[in-house]
């Protein structure tokens, strides 16, 4: 699926924290330890936690996080943001093979489309790497892509689109579709102010709803639920363009 340890480095800090908006992440993250149905106190695993923006406004409210991260550019950026506080705890490691015991937390949060960059059975595995950790009964919040949602909208999606960076780079995508396969392929390339070029391609491979549950159910949960938004009551439509999926 190409090299997705190089999309998680300096370039990614520097095109997405500019896009980051503190009310939207908490809202999210509250709404995702509500669907999972935890209260302040619980342990909550997040995987992968990036630079960590769901883990700290967790902790914010309460909450016992682990943050789990292949990257350790993110990593670094999420303890300059924890700063002194024992919470989060940050670790780096590999989301295909976890570094806990079995049965360690009352739920795993998964966001922002962190799987779907490995084939299809390396992402079961990965679901089965979650459920392994998670104590009986608990639940995985996912929050991803929608394929249905996508291939909806192809044509606007595909579309090449740029923007001015705060520091004066310009950013530019450009996404080719493949149906057939389920992937999305993204080229994304940063021009320095003094011209310098970094390029940062990569693939997504994206998932309707129904695959999605048929996935969860292979890697041994024994229930899954697929909604539209993040109140665990809309139903998911092919307008749907992000899937809040629920398993135990």
């Amino acid at each position: 699926m190409g090299s997705w340890d190089a999309i998680f480095d300096e370039t990614y800090l520097q095109t997405y924290l500019p896009s980051v908006d503190p009310d939207r992440t908490r809202t999210e993250a509250l709404a995702a330890a509500a669907l999972a149905e935890v209260e302040p106190g619980a342990e909550i695993l997040d995987c992968p936690t990036g630079f960590g923006r769901h883990a700290l406004a967790l902790v914010e409210a309460g909450y016992r996080v682990t943050g789990l991260d292949r990257s350790e550019t993110l990593l670094a950026e999420a303890a300059k943001r924890r700063g002194e506080a024992e919470w989060p705890r940050l670790v780096r490691g590999d989301y295909r093979e976890l570094p806990f015991e079995n049965a360690s937390f009352d739920a795993v949060l998964t966001l922002f489309s962190s799987l779907g960059y490995l084939e299809r059975d390396e992402d079961v595995g990965v679901l089965r790497e979650l459920r392994r950790v998670l104590r009986p009964g608990r639940a995985l919040i996912l929050e991803t892509a929608h394929r249905d949602g996508f291939a909806r909208f192809a044509q606007p999606f595909a579309r090449r689109t740029w923007d001015r960076l705060p520091d004066g780079s310009l950013y530019l995508e450009e996404r080719a579709t493949d149906w057939v396969t389920g992937t999305i392929d993204t080229y994304r390339l940063i021009v320095s102010p003094r011209g310098e070029r970094i390029e940062r391609p990569y693939v997504l491979r994206v998932y309707s709803a129904k695959e999605w549950i048929e996935m969860l159910r292979e890697a041994g949960f024994a229930e899954a639920e697929a909604f539209g938004a993040w109140d665990g009551a809309t139903p998911v439509t092919p307008d749907t363009w992000r899937l809040i999926l629920r398993a135990r």
